[in-house]
């Protein structure tokens, strides 16, 4: 075990991404392979095995018709690829940001992700202890959000559901894949819920929750504590006077009030909390961030709804004769699992080719960095359309919130997008020589932006590929989901952005 740690402390981060994800998949086929008992290839196997750690939702066939194993195989690699994902992504968005060196060590990069203070010395101040900290709060984090959503799932649920379905299995299998944004449904999809929107907007908001990027979850989280942690002061205190005023009145009695103790509990719990986040959680970035993917999200969910609702609200395949309620949620929904998880309502493939072209926008913006979401995150979105403005209107500086953004930041931006672009185009091309006019263009591109930026969406292409076809579009998620750039750094070896000047203390906004 020792030999292990030691050789994978000599890698660079990109490389033990790189090499534990393909680990991940390769353990994971041979798994799915065995449990099914040769019902299922060895290539659909480790399809279903790249798409679960990758976190994308396509499937060669029905989830369905799995085996139960299987099923919890699938379920054990969703969850698996998503706490890799938002505990790994952590330091690649640092690598990127920073263009750190390729020997860094992985209690720097934690360190630098979270955004404490430079002034103290790694070894002193972020200790191997305090990075388990972080990697614990994580899983406690993730675990909680995902027992909530199946606790929610489970009693909101429609009750006719198939016979054979175990309904916890279902909600924890449902919440789980929503929060990693998997896209995966032991039901196939999720049609048994077009006609119950609180279910639709339970699903939406693990979705988006785990979509938007843990600093961010954390960030929220720092802000709740701050909130009860006034307001049990203020109970405390209220207690406190209730008890002496007590004790002048009855004198005889010296026992605390029963509720007391339990409150300076809970309080302490709270203070400890703080402490640790207010320890690390430091600096203008995590504000910026937090900021900019709170109205980013918003701003794209919004946009994704209306456009939805306008174009599909009269076609008789999709949201025709649906109330105007039902409308709005399954537009939502679209709307949320188009940037995210690839979970559908109603058949996909009837939808208008307008539709078909905004979500291949959102599929490609994605969410927010360091969560499970794909794309190239609406952080660097931001970042190129401010630039682009500035284009047209010449500015020496990229600025958002009126802060003026980090030069890396903007370069690593331009290139993630170069490179994104770039492995779009040469992977279209190979898939249209693979597809032998078999079926439309358009069906071919909406399969592909869906498998790199592990959505999850089909129009019904991925159970006719043949066996070359899906290990190449296996290729695909794994090159998405883990970022072309991580991958070019992970073969060449480079740190990726050389250093912009010593004088660069502007904002640094993680991107990619």
């Amino acid at each position: 075990m020792r030999f292990i740690q030691e050789l994978f402390s000599q890698l660079s981060v990109a490389r033990v991404v790189v090499i534990g994800f393909m680990l991940a998949i390769s353990l994971g086929s041979l798994a799915i392979f065995i449990s099914e008992r040769g019902a299922l290839s060895y290539v659909d196997s480790f399809y279903l095995s790249a798409s679960a750690v990758c976190i994308t939702g396509l499937s060669p066939i029905p989830l369905s018709e799995l085996e139960k194993s299987t099923q919890a195989i699938l379920l054990f690699l969703i969850q698996l690829g998503g706490l890799g994902i938002i505990s790994f992504t952590v330091l690649i968005g640092v690598l990127i940001l920073k263009g750190m060196s390729r020997n860094t060590k992985f209690n720097m990069f934690v360190k630098e992700a979270i955004d404490s203070p430079e002034d103290n010395k790694i070894e002193s101040v972020y200790s191997s202890k305090e990075v388990n900290r972080v990697l614990l709060s994580i899983i406690n984090i993730s675990f909680t959000i995902e027992a909530i959503g199946t606790i929610l799932i489970y009693y909101t649920f429609p009750e006719d559901i198939p016979a054979d379905t175990d309904r916890l299995f279902l909600s924890l299998f449902t919440s789980i894949s929503a929060f990693n944004n998997a896209g995966f449904s032991i039901l196939d999809d999720l049609s048994i819920i077009t006609y119950d929107p609180r279910s639709i907007y339970i699903v939406s908001s693990l979705a988006i929750l785990g979509g938007i990027g843990f600093p961010v979850i954390i960030y929220i989280e720092k802000i709740f504590l701050e909130a009860l942690h006034r307001g049990l002061f203020y109970l405390e205190s209220l207690l406190e006077t209730h008890y002496y005023s007590y004790i002048l009145n009855h004198p005889e009695k010296t026992e605390y009030p029963s509720l007391y103790p339990f409150i300076l509990k809970i309080s302490h719990m709270v203070d400890e909390r703080l402490d640790t986040y207010n320890m690390h959680l430091h600096g203008e970035s995590n504000r910026i961030q937090t900021k900019l993917l709170f109205y980013g999200t918003l701003i794209l969910l919004l946009l994704g709804t209306v456009f939805v609702y306008a174009l599909e609200s009269s076609n008789p395949h999709t949201l025709y004769g649906m109330d105007a309620s039902v409308k709005i949620a399954n537009s939502f929904f679209i709307s949320v699992c188009s940037r995210t998880s690839g979970f559908n309502t109603f058949d996909l493939t009837g939808i208008n080719d307008a539709t078909i072209v905004m979500i291949c926008i959102l599929m490609f913006i994605g969410g927010g960095p360091q969560g499970t979401a794909g794309g190239v995150k609406i952080t660097t979105f931001a970042i190129l359309v401010v630039y682009l403005k500035n284009v047209i209107n010449p500015s020496k500086t990229v600025q958002i919130f009126g802060e003026t953004v980090s030069k890396n930041s903007v370069a690593i931006s331009i290139r993630v997008y170069f490179l994104a672009t770039s492995a779009i185009a040469v992977i279209f091309i190979i898939l249209t020589l693979l597809n032998r006019n078999e079926h439309s263009l358009h069906v071919v591109f909406f399969e592909m932006m869906s498998a790199f930026s592990t959505v999850g969406f089909s129009l019904g292409l991925t159970p006719t590929l043949g066996d070359i076809e899906k290990l190449f579009y296996c290729l695909i998620m794994f090159v998405g989901r883990i970022g072309v750039f991580t991958v070019l750094i992970a073969m060449t070896g480079h740190a990726g952005v050389p250093k912009m000047g010593d004088d660069d203390e502007s904002v640094k906004i993680q991107v990619g």
